[in-house]
This record gives structure tokens, C-alpha cells and sequence, in this order.
């Protein structure tokens, strides 16, 4: 008599169907985790950028600004002098670094901080009239019921991370 050394049509289609259940639980799962991932890394590298301008702007003595181009801060920002003090990076002026991000997070920044972010050079945020500058950026996750992050800047310009779930009246309408 023959020994088989192979499996069965019964044994492989078992194992399929086993296979195709581990499947079905690790996609979702492993989805969610690059969603963490690409908000935690848009978070760290705003967090850096706005660390550098704080940085530059004491060590050169004179105000740098942070600032979204056109699209927004979901799409990049720009570390720059704002020679003319207006919050937009303009033609002439000295672009220190720019970060833009290779796929869009929704970011949604407070009103305060959502068209600029400018150090004085004491280090301190500042708007352009001189008032203090505090805010908070919402790095918005695709499933609304998971943690987001956020970066929080306080009036002096010192910045905190942290994770919370995100009101959908920010975070409403990301796919």
C-alpha cells in the first residue's frame, strides 16, 4: 500500500478557511496601525519644525514664523522670516525649512494658530499685533471612534503632545 505524503481536499480547504479568518481579523487591525503611524509621524515632524523655528528665532533674535501654504497644515508648512510681518511666506523672504507632508492628515488647528505660528526672540509665541499666541492642532484619525493626537502650544510657546478621541465637529469629513 501507498502512503500519501500530501494533504487532502478536506485538510487544504480547512486550512483556507482558517487562513481566511485570520486574514479578515488582521486587516482592519493592521489598517488602523498605519493610520497611527502616519499621525504620530505628522505630529512629530510639526513638532520638530515648530521646536526648530522656536530655536532659530532666539538664536537669530528676531521673530520666525510657521505656516501653512495654500492647502493648509494638512498639507505642509513652511518655517521662514517673515520680513513684513504678515504670516504668509512671500517672495524675498528667507525660507529656513519646509516640510511638506507625502500623504495628507487632516489636520485642524484652533483659530489662533490655524494660519500661522510665530516665535518672538525670547522664544515666546506671539501674534502679529504682539498678543500672545496659544492653540492646539488636531491630528485627525480615517475612523473617528480611535484616538487622535494633539499638540498643544501654550502662551509662552511651550509644546505638549497628547491623545484623545477628537470631536467629529473638527474631524468631520476625513476619509
Amino acid at each position: 500500500m501507498l502512503k500519501s505524503r500530501g494533504f487532502t481536499l478536506l485538510e487544504l480547504m480547512v486550512a483556507l478557511v482558517v487562513l481566511g479568518i485570520a486574514v479578515s481579523i488582521a486587516v482592519p487591525s493592521f489598517g488602523g496601525l498605519i493610520d497611527r503611524q502616519r499621525i504620530d509621524s505628522s505630529l512629530d515632524v510639526l513638532l520638530r519644525g515648530l521646536r526648530s523655528a522656536r530655536q532659530e528665532a532666539v538664536e537669530r533674535n528676531r521673530p520666525v514664523t510657521v505656516a501653512p501654504p495654500a492647502g493648509g497644515w494638512s498639507v505642509g508648512w513652511r518655517v521662514f522670516i517673515d520680513d513684513n510681518a504678515n504670516g504668509t511666506f512671500d517672495d524675498g523672504e528667507r525660507l529656513l525649512r519646509e516640510e511638506l507632508q507625502p500623504s495628507p492628515i487632516s489636520i485642524h488647528a484652533t483659530s489662533s494658530v490655524a494660519n500661522y505660528v510665530r516665535f518672538n526672540p525670547q522664544g515666546e509665541s506671539e501674534l502679529i499685533n504682539g498678543g500672545f499666541q496659544a492653540g492646539t492642532f488636531r491630528f485627525c484619525p480615517k475612523d473617528q471612534t480611535r484616538e487622535g493626537r494633539l499638540l498643544v502650544m501654550n502662551r509662552v510657546g511651550r509644546l505638549r503632545t497628547a491623545s484623545d478621541v477628537i470631536d467629529t465637529s473638527y474631524c468631520g469629513g476625513t476619509s
